[in-house]
């Protein structure tokens, strides 16, 4: 009778580990920047920076809601939010650990809490990474414009490459299952085709289309801390290249192993779109993007903590 509690309690402490060892790269990764308190004196560029601090922070926070929605439909059961958020938002530090897998990986802590598959939390974590992935590339092609042609014939290559990997991967993956765990499957997939009827798919379609939303608020920040960073002497048109640069950089860094986070790539596919003109002022941009960002995400990981006290202490 002791054995449930006791794996409880370990669970708990090997998670509490974890997150301390995030928690100390998070640290690492910061203090292995080349960062100048001179470059923050700047009003415009502390400005920029806690714009992007309170979005971004803001943003993490609520995007739980389309893992919690996918997970819901494909499950079959109701998850409130106040069960997901601390989840994801704790999970979401742990992208800093070595092998970038941790942060998807730590949101099937959903599964031990809410009693529901590993399987369907697995498979909206899935879901959720391709339609940000998805969304993040329409926003950044629209932004883009004509330059999205000279990227691609820079970078497209690689991500060929690496998509037509993902694909043999998936299909290999595919097959194994289908030879392993036929009968498995097809229970799976039974399930998971409810979740398409009429009475589901409004909801579903919530979080298909909720990073179209999220990137747009992303972009308008993206935007506003360029504009505030390069001033006037960059056109609008200019500046929502270097926005859709920025967030194509993401989807290259992202699928690109060995470059977590998108280091170094985000300079150079910026400094690619725009040329030496702004090359001081977009570096600068990135660092203290790249700053926010860490920090929001830990922001994030508080709120969530706090939150889940609170929750507990009602």
């Amino acid at each position: 009778m002791k054995s449930k509690p006791n794996l409880k309690k370990l669970l708990k402490l090997a998670g509490n580990l974890i997150v301390i060892a995030a928690l100390a790269f998070v640290v690492k990764k910061i203090m292995g920047m080349d960062v100048k308190l001179s470059d923050f004196k700047s009003g415009a560029v502390m400005s920029s920076f806690a714009i992007s601090l309170i979005v971004q922070a803001a943003l993490i926070v609520i995007a739980s809601f389309p893992w919690l929605v996918f997970t819901q439909s494909l499950s079959g059961k109701k998850i409130p939010y106040s069960a997901a958020m601390p989840v994801y938002t704790k999970s979401n530090i742990f992208k800093y650990l070595p092998g970038n897998v941790f942060q998807y990986v730590g949101r099937n802590q959903l599964a031990l809490d809410m009693s529901i598959s590993h399987v369907d939390v697995a498979c909206a974590t899935i879901l959720d990474v391709l339609f940000c992935v998805f969304w993040t590339g329409v926003i950044s092609v629209i932004l883009l414009g004509g330059k999205i042609s000279e990227l691609l014939g820079k970078y497209g290559k690689n991500i060929l490459i690496i998509g037509a990997a993902g694909i043999v991967l998936v299909i290999v993956l595919i097959v194994f299952i289908r030879l392993k765990f036929r009968d498995k499957l097809k229970e799976y997939l039974s399930r998971y085709s409810k979740a398409f009827e009429k009475e589901n798919r409004a909801k579903l379609f919530q979080g298909i289309f909720y990073y179209l939303a999220h990137n747009a608020v992303s972009a308008a920040m993206y935007f506003a801390c360029l504009r505030l960073i390069i001033g006037n002497s960059a056109s609008f048109r200019e500046l929502a290249a270097l926005t859709g640069a920025f967030m194509f950089a993401w989807i290259i860094g992202f699928v690109t192993p060995g470059a977590p986070g998108g280091i170094g790539i985000r300079e150079g596919v910026m400094l690619f779109v725009c040329g030496n003109e702004f090359q001081d002022r977009v570096i600068l941009f990135v660092l203290v993007m790249r700053i926010a960002s860490i920090l929001a995400d830990v922001a994030a990981f508080i709120i969530g903590r706090i939150y889940n006290k609170a929750k507990n202490n009602c």
